[in-house]
This record gives C-alpha cells, sequence and structure tokens, in this order.
C-alpha cells in the first residue's frame, strides 16, 4: 500500500536504514530466490552466486545510512547484485568465457499450456532451450527479465544498465529470431509479453 507517496519497500528501506534488522531480512526472504535463478542466467557456479548474494546484503547493512532511497528496491537489488557477479567473475579471471557464452538454464514454460499433452510440452521447452542458447548473451539477459521475472522495459534498462530503446530492440531482435526458427514457442512469447501487467 502507498502512503504519502511511498510505497510498502521503501518504507521497509526507511527502517532498514535506521537498524532494522528484520526490514534487511524480509528484503533477504523476499529477494534471495530471485537473485539466485538470476545469478544462474550467468554463471552455473552455485558458491558464487551464493557469495555474492551474502556480499550484497553485507555491504548494504554497512553501508545502510550512506544509500539513497531507490525508485524500486527490486531493481537495485538486481543491478546491484548483477555488478558484484560481474565483478567477481572478472577477479577470478573467468570474465572472457562468461562474457561470451553466458550460460542460459532453468527455461521453463508457464502452467499456461496445460492443454497440450506432456510429450509435446517437453519438445517445446527443449526447442525453446536450444533456440535461446544461439541469442547474443545481451538479448538472452533481456529475455529472461522480460519474460520470466515480469520486468518492465524501463527495470530491464535500468538493471542492465542501458536504455529503454536498447531493450526494446534486444527483445524484439530476439523474438524476430525465435520466430524464424520456433514458430509455435514465439505464440506463447507474444503471449506473455502482451498479457503481462
Amino acid at each position: 500500500m502507498e502512503n504519502n507517496g511511498i510505497n510498502e519497500d521503501q518504507e521497509r528501506w526507511l527502517a532498514f536504514q535506521t537498524g532494522d534488522k528484520d526490514a534487511l531480512a524480509y528484503f533477504f526472504n523476499t529477494f534471495i530466490g530471485s537473485l539466485y535463478n538470476y545469478g544462474l542466467k550467468f554463471t552455473q557456479d552455485e558458491d558464487i552466486i551464493e557469495d555474492t548474494i551474502q556480499d550484497l546484503f553485507i555491504r548494504l547493512w554497512t553501508t545502510r545510512k550512506r544509500l539513497s532511497m531507490p525508485a524500486s528496491v527490486r531493481n537495485y537489488l538486481f543491478k546491484a547484485f548483477r555488478n558484484l557477479l560481474f565483478r567477481k567473475l572478472s577477479k577470478l579471471q573467468k570474465t572472457s568465457k562468461y562474457e561470451s557464452e553466458y550460460i542460459f538454464l532453468d527455461v521453463e514454460l508457464s502452467a499456461e499450456t496445460n492443454h497440450i499433452n506432456a510429450e509435446q510440452q517437453l519438445i517445446r521447452d527443449k526447442r525453446l532451450e536450444n533456440a535461446l542458447q544461439q541469442l547474443p548473451h545481451r538479448q538472452k539477459e533481456a529475455i529472461y527479465l522480460r519474460f520470466y521475472e515480469n520486468a518492465s522495459y524501463e527495470e530491464i534498462a535500468q538493471i542492465m544498465g542501458t536504455t529503454v530503446k536498447a531493450c526494446y530492440k534486444n527483445v524484439f531482435r530476439a523474438l524476430s529470431y525465435l520466430r524464424e526458427t520456433l514458430i509455435t514457442v514465439i505464440t506463447y512469447l507474444f503471449f506473455r509479453l502482451f498479457f503481462l501487467n
């Protein structure tokens, strides 16, 4: 709920800045799953992902008094996590590997297609995964944030450190490629595109 233009997350952020550990725990518990899944799009090294999440929240706590109020706490955490993860990968001298081929896993389709029998669904999932693997890494990331995290183009631009226009281009170039290679799955993706809240 809104209160004088400040939403619930922002109210908790204010409490967190004053030293409220419950508020910090709220953010950790709310976003750990999404941050972990986001990290898996860049590396399979679960230890690095877990360390990065822990480091993120430790840094938040130790610098809380100097932090400004984010317009979106979720977007702030995603962007901060992404930057911290990339720095860790760079320090481990794995940057070239991760930049040249980001690992894009766990492609799952929604239960909205339950009317299709299970065998056909497995085939479609595999075809979608294979098609996504062929995309440039920034297009993969934009597709993940748009369709699997339900992020808006403005949120994607903020997280990826780019422009909204560039995000539109990345998503629609990816969809154009998928349309050519995977007609049945692209129908599903366009459905998601136009019916996201």
